[in-house]
């Protein structure tokens, strides 16, 4: 480690609290036809205590661990871990950004968290660490590690208005940068040490456009500097203090994406392959794969991102114990962050 010390920061909501939903209710009265307020972003599968354990076996040597919240609390939770810090809303977002329901305010602020240290991984609680990984897995030489590809942004049928946004973080950038700019750092973008081949070559191609078509989004935790979050509100406040003001995300937004699009275009981070960093699934009924991935260890992170594609309550049920049974397997103890 190159001697600094490096944060975690984890969000979490518990959408099945009754007082929550009576808020959300309460403020859902406003122009929702342009919001994404499915539920399925709040749906707990009763995962988050692995998240602590992956990351005490995982990463023993993370400094402090930021648990931001809007003051709800899991049950479990030992907030005397040495190393637990709760921060709510509250302490850290003004006051006109709140009650908020969208994940945009809350992640787009977080540089405001007092005392979170300048080198920081945003985690969203169903990212996964399975294996013992070192600081340098998240920053080489104080850069945050990242894979870099080239994509054109893709409207999937069930990805409620992120297309929008994704377009919306893209305008952000090629106001300010061409793709001869971004790319100029041949090794962050072309080197078969760091891409695979299909990598190299979206790269290749479409470095060829004079503004850039997208940036891939791997949905894994993702390295930070918080300098690098004051400098992009520093390019348009106006903007994101809008974005931090709408109680549900909306098709108007952009997103913390944002944060890791300016270190690729500024070329401040180091290059990895996306195989080597995690693997991502969506939750389905078929949990056979997935559960195989967690018992094996297969990759260093695992994301289990829920797109609704279960529903009916007996297979939110049963999928629920597979992926719990999946995890006690390499996680049996208890974390310190749990009483």
């Amino acid at each position: 480690m190159d001697g600094y010390p490096i944060d975690f920061v984890v969000p979490w909501v518990d959408g099945s609290d009754p007082l929550w939903q009576q808020e959300m209710r309460k403020h859902s009265g406003e122009d929702l036809s342009s919001s994404d307020s499915r539920d399925s972003r709040y749906r707990d599968w009763g995962l988050l205590k692995y998240w602590f354990r992956g990351v005490e076996q995982c990463a023993p040597w993370v400094h402090r661990v930021y648990f931001v919240t809007n003051g709800q609390l899991p049950e479990w939770i030992n907030l005397a871990a040495p190393k637990l810090v709760h921060v709510k809303h509250a302490d850290y977002m003004p006051e006109e950004y709140l009650p908020t329901f969208s994940s945009h305010p809350i992640e787009l602020n977080l540089h405001r968290i007092s005392e979170l240290s300048e080198h920081f991984v945003y985690f969203n609680d169903d990212f996964f660490l399975l294996r013992r990984v070192s600081p340098e897995f998240f920053f080489r030489d104080g850069l945050p590690v990242l894979s870099s590809e080239l994509r054109p942004i893709i409207a999937r049928p069930h990805y409620k208005g992120m297309a929008n946004i994704h377009i919306n973080n893209m305008q952000f950038i090629n106001n300010r940068f061409k793709t001869g700019e971004i790319v100029k750092n041949r090794k962050n973008w072309f080197s078969p040490q760091t891409h695979s081949w299909k990598a190299v070559a979206f790269n290749l191609f479409f470095s060829r456009f004079e503004y850039c078509i997208g940036f891939r989004n791997p949905h894994f935790a993702v390295p930070t500097r918080k300098s690098t979050m004051e400098r992009v509100w520093q390019e348009d406040p106006g903007l994101l203090d809008a974005v931090s003001r709408r109680r549900f995300r909306d098709t108007r937004d952009v997103s913390q994406y944002l944060f890791r699009y300016w270190q690729y275009a500024t070329n401040q981070f180091v290059a990895e392959k996306a195989d080597r960093i995690g693997k991502y699934y969506e939750i389905q009924n078929d949990t056979d794969t997935v559960c195989r991935v967690i018992r094996k260890r297969l990759v260093p992170q695992v994301i289990l991102n829920d797109m609704a594609l279960v529903s009916a309550e007996e297979d939110v049920r049963r999928v629920r114990e597979e992926l719990i049974a999946a995890f006690e397997s390499i996680f049996p103890e208890k974390s310190q962050y749990e009483k």
